[in-house]
């Protein structure tokens, strides 16, 4: 698809039929997992806001976290805004104990 351009062994994980190519391999053993954690935590924080809540999520992307923010955030009654005091901002228990599903 082209999405890659300027890709290498030098700055990506190449993996062809099931096999990693990269002659040292991964850096880690969950690398994968925690790369596309650490996408859909950058692709929330485009949203602007620091969202509180949980997500799970099954073979996410980049295109499926763009769906969840564009459904979160289509209807007020989905989130709240809230601004903390230093106070709240230092207490170490959370005022959201239950979670909101959205199924995008």
């Amino acid at each position: 698809m082209g999405l890659a351009k300027g890709g290498s062994l030098e700055n990506a994980i190449v993996v062809k039929d099931n096999k990693i190519l990269n002659d040292d391999g991964l850096r880690h053993r969950h690398e994968f997992v925690e790369h596309k954690i650490l996408d859909c935590m950058g692709d929330l924080m485009l949203s602007g806001y620091r969202i509180f809540g949980h997500i799970k999520t099954s073979q996410g992307g980049h295109q499926l976290t763009s769906l969840l923010l564009n459904k979160l955030l289509s209807e007020q009654s989905n989130w709240e805004l809230v601004t903390l005091s230093e106070k709240q901002k230092n207490q170490k228990k959370s005022q959201y104990n239950s979670p909101i599903a959205v199924n995008a």
